[in-house]
């Protein structure tokens, strides 16, 4: 292949990966209405809370471009929000960073929160 062709190709990936950088945005990672409502608390809810269900919240970071886990576990955090709000919960109990796994800040693998969701009067 010749440098021209290896050139053009390498422009091409790149262009099409900076517009699925802006494609994925951080629509899903922002709090819905719904979402705003959840809250998370240290202490084990109340016998008059009804338990839900457990709930994750996921960033992916293979688009996520420079983003340190801090930044993609925040971005995990409102997803888990979003989630519980789906559920019919309004209370997030026991959360956990739950990603385990990362190289290090600069190179971090997808971000997981888990916890157990609440509807709570």
């Amino acid at each position: 292949m010749s440098i021209k062709k290896v050139c053009l190709v390498v422009a091409i990936a790149s262009t099409a990966v900076l517009l699925l950088n802006g494609c994925t945005g951080t629509s899903k990672y922002q709090l819905t209405p719904a979402g705003q409502q959840v809250q998370f608390v240290d202490t084990k809810p109340a016998d008059s809370c009804q338990f839900i269900g457990k709930a994750e919240g996921r960033r992916g970071s293979f688009f996520s471009g420079t983003k340190t886990h801090s930044e993609l576990i925040r971005d995990a955090a409102a997803d888990l929000l979003n989630n519980a709000a789906a559920m019919g919960g309004n209370t997030i109990y026991d959360a956990q960073d739950a990603t385990m796994k990362y190289v290090s800040d600069l190179a971090p693998t997808d971000a997981i929160m888990q916890g157990e969701v609440y509807k709570c009067p």
